[in-house]
């Protein structure tokens, strides 16, 4: 159907769909990110950029769409360009769930089209439920930096649109086109994400629930399992391709006439070009692109990066079936990973998680009952991206050794919530059915009542499901969800970068201090003279390979030794990983040629040498640790003190309307440990006022941080300025002035200034009379110092307003008993 006829036909509709598009799309572009975000988009940007392989299993159709989007002159830098590519498909995946929702509520309604209500409950629930998913939390996050969920939500929704045609027109001479099509967007859909196939099992469902003659066809049954094999293992799934491919086609020339050969032949020829897409990888990494994840350049590697098993180990096919964490921890509300806790803050606030649940039952019982291969399916699609994704995923939830490995299995590192988008996404779209069928129950029941005025009730209801999805549209404007402005990962990597000296070799972690310094080097240029060497990756012989014989890192490890490391055992017992040997070698190969870094997010336990702790030789320099050959210094106070008041960048940090979330308030703690460290340092020199501005620069950049106000009132407290510290308290704003007036009678108490501290105490207790801590240190003291009546006193004070606190009556009882006497000192 042309778009002019489409227009004329319902022109309503066609400004409806339009409108939930548009609406969505300047959205998502205001609270879109203007540079790189944290954890994976960095790397994603940087591969768009350069033709690189990120991660296994690659996504090399979504590195090839970012390479042209980061070549349109859009934006005047390269990360909004790939940005955008989130904010466009998700707003075109927004408008298709519209339209999906319309097209099956007119078959749900079939034979009720001269109800007035009819067209208002498709209305009403397509926009509904498009805007429910295009606002609810984990769709919105994915749509506003550089991820795959984007795109392949749209693939995902797309196939169910054209799935549902086809089903519209099946048995038609020309309707297993569809399938064709399908088939081949689900094959080169895997190039943007795997989850994307798993719309292909629901597709073969509701064919073979609907079409009786693809039910009984043993050929299409066929397909479908050979299809089906790129789900689980490689070299099955190539084989059974290649030999239907070429039997499919010797069929289809002895037998030309015949519509069930040329379909089949149809099927395999545009999936096996679908397919395709994966030659990308080994031909680019056979170009050895500056980012080349696994190296999957021979047969062998490209076999394991397609099998997705990260960094050449176990494959998630095999990881599943033993389990990392308790069922309750895996479907329940536990942090990072529970699917229910995800689920319930979808769409409204969890406290009302029963309206969208009643609202997508009732679109699943509706579905099912009138559009019966469409129900299945779409019910097919949300089990299998929640429950069979929970079993797949097998999270670790922190509590378990994996009984093969006998490693501990952390916690997830971060929330899971974004691998169930599918899920949320096909539910949102059950929602918008069930809330088209209760506009026309609605309607339907005041009819048959004869109530007055039931028109304006139903509008009234209608307006309500409408307006609904503007909760969370407002919550997440005011949310982490909204990146605007936000550049602090931007700045974190670039902090990191600056504050190494040339040529430097840094050590880094993981994700947040490697991906956004990937993205400044590769595709900023800033800082490419430091090599970037991951400990995490380090474990891996491909990754060490690459750094010593293309990027420069001193490694006297020959290719075949990188290949070969394992656990060593030391005479004393200790155990070295591989990535301890790298450092080692590195150390030693190096010979204090090259400065030799450590980033302060680098934990203790991978800052060793030869087994031994190497903080003794440590000196902080910024957002590093330099290592030196002699103990002694910990802060090089001129140099971090250059780095932080003139190289480093700190931008939105204090701006409230930059909204952050918990990553990037943890990851940002590190720039108060560097501050307060170099403060310190100055303290214990005795350079007191240089101190406070140290600190006080630490506030002007994170003001809600409690930390450099104590740190200002403690040295206030050392210099024997009393009052400035009572001054400097009083004009701190948003932090809590009894946590400060503590840290100054702590510190007096130090000094020697007891009468001072307990003043100190005393006030907070005026302000706050059930600041526990306080009263402690006044119990603790006046009971040393065998203070009787004094101590009475405070008790009773303090049980007048904390009669609750069972200890004190106890100790108020016992030093009142007649012949009561302190333990001797």
């Amino acid at each position: 159907m042309s778009i002019v006829r489409w227009y004329k036909k319902d022109p309503i509709n066609v400004w409806l769909s339009a409108f939930v598009f548009l609406f969505v799309f300047l959205v998502y572009l205001y609270c879109m990110a203007p540079t790189v975000s944290f954890w994976d988009c960095g790397e994603f940007i940087a591969c768009s950029y350069i033709l690189g392989i990120p991660h296994p299993p690659g996504t090399p159709l979504f590195v090839l769409i970012g390479r042209v989007f980061s070549i349109l002159p859009i934006f005047s830098t390269i990360a909004p360009r790939v940005n955008f590519i989130s904010v466009l498909f998700s707003s075109v995946t927004v408008w298709l769930s519209y339209l999906f929702i319309v097209r099956t509520t007119g078959h749900i309604f079939k034979g009720k089209e001269s109800s007035p209500w009819t067209k208002v409950a498709q209305y009403v629930g397509g926009v509904s439920g498009s805007l429910f998913l295009g606002f609810s939390s984990t769709y919105w996050s994915n749509s506003v930096e550089a991820e795959v969920y984007g795109a392949a939500m749209l693939l995902m929704v797309l196939i169910a649109y054209l799935a549902l045609l086809w089903w519209e027109r099946r048995g038609e001479p020309q309707a297993d086109r569809y399938l064709v099509l399908i088939g081949f967007l689900g094959m080169i859909s895997i190039g943007i994400h795997m989850t994307i196939y798993l719309i292909m099992p629901a597709v073969f469902l509701l064919v073979i629930l609907t079409d009786k003659s693809k039910l009984k066809d043993i050929h299409f049954w066929a397909a479908g399992i050979v299809l089906s094999l790129v789900m689980f293992t490689l070299v099955p799934f190539l084989v059974s391709m290649a030999i239907a491919l070429i039997l499919s086609f010797i069929f289809c020339q002895l037998n030309p006439d015949s519509k069930t050969w040329n379909f089949i032949f149809a099927l395999f020829l545009f999936a096996f070009i679908g397919y395709t897409v994966q030659l990308y990888i080994p031909i680019r990494s056979a170009l050895e692109p500056a980012i080349d994840e696994n190296d999957p350049r021979d047969w062998k590697s490209f076999k394991y990066f397609l099998e997705r098993k990260q960094y050449g180990q176990v494959s998630m096919v095999d990881r599943m079936f033993t389990r990392r964490a308790s069922w309750i921890s895996q479907f329940g509300t536990h942090e990072r990973m529970g699917f229910w806790g995800f689920f319930r803050e979808q769409y409204l606030d969890k406290s009302l998680w029963f309206i969208p649940l009643l609202l997508g039952l009732l679109g699943v019982l509706e579905s099912i009952r009138r559009v019966k291969g469409i129900g299945w399916m779409l019910l097919f699609l949300v089990l299998i991206s929640s429950i069979g994704l929970i079993l797949y995923l097998n999270f670790g939830d922190g509590t378990r050794t994996n009984p093969v490995t006998g490693e501990f299995e952390r916690l997830e590192v971060r929330d899971r919530d974004y691998f169930f988008t599918p899920a949320f996404t096909f539910f949102a779209l059950l929602m918008g059915l069930g809330i088209s069928k209760a506009i026309s129950y609605l309607g339907e029941g005041f009819e048959k009542l004869g109530k007055i005025g039931s028109k304006s009730l139903v509008y009234g209801a209608s307006a309500i499901f409408v307006l609904l999805p503007l909760s969370p549209l407002q919550r997440g404007l005011h949310s982490p969800d909204n990146r605007r402005n936000n550049f602090i990962p931007y700045d974190y990597g670039y902090n990191i970068l600056n504050s190494c000296d040339k040529d430097a070799i840094l050590f880094t972690n993981g994700d947040n201090d490697t991906f956004p310094l990937w993205f400044l080097q590769q595709v900023d240029k800033v800082r490419t003279d430091i090599r970037v060497v991951n400990l995490s990756l380090a474990n891996t012989d491909w990754y060490m390979r690459q750094l010593k014989n293309y990027r420069g890192v001193p490694l006297s490890f020959t290719d075949q030794q990188l290949e070969n490391m394992n656990l060593v055992q030391l005479p004393n017992g200790k155990i070295l990983r591989v990535q301890d040997q790298i450092i080692d070698n590195i150390m030693e190969t190096n010979r204090w040629k090259y400065p030799v870094y450590f980033s302060t997010t680098v934990s203790p336990d991978n800052r060793v040498y030869k087994g031994e702790s190497i903080d003794n030789h440590l000196m902080m320099e910024g957002m590093v640790y330099l290592v030196v050959p002699n103990e002694g210094k910990v802060v090089n106070v001129p140099k971090t003190e250059e780095i932080l008041l003139q190289k480093m960048k700190f931008r939105g940090l204090a701006d409230p309307k930059v909204y952050k979330d918990w990553n990037e308030e943890n990851m940002t703690v590190n720039y108060s440990v560097i501050f307060l460290n170099l403060a310190d340092t100055l303290r214990r020199a005795k350079e007191y006022e240089k101190a406070i501005q140290i600190a006080e620069k630490n506030i002007e950049i994170l003001p809600q941080n409690w930390q450099p106000y104590a740190f200002i009132v403690q040295v206030y407290g050392q210099m024997g300025e009393t009052q400035k510290a009572y001054g400097f308290i009083q004009n701190s704003k948003g932090i809590e002035k009894e946590r400060l007036y503590f840290n100054l009678g702590f510190t007096l108490k130090t000094l020697g200034k007891e009468d001072q501290a307990i003043e100190v105490m005393y006030k907070i207790l005026s302000l706050n009379p059930k600041y526990a801590p306080a009263f402690k240190f006044l119990e603790a003291t006046y009971y040393l110092k065998q203070d009787r009546d004094t101590l009475e006193k405070l008790l009773r004070d303090w049980l007048a307003k904390n009669p609750e606190d069972d200890s004190s009556a106890a100790l108020l009882g016992q030093i009142t008993k007649p012949g009561f006497t302190f333990p001797r000192q």
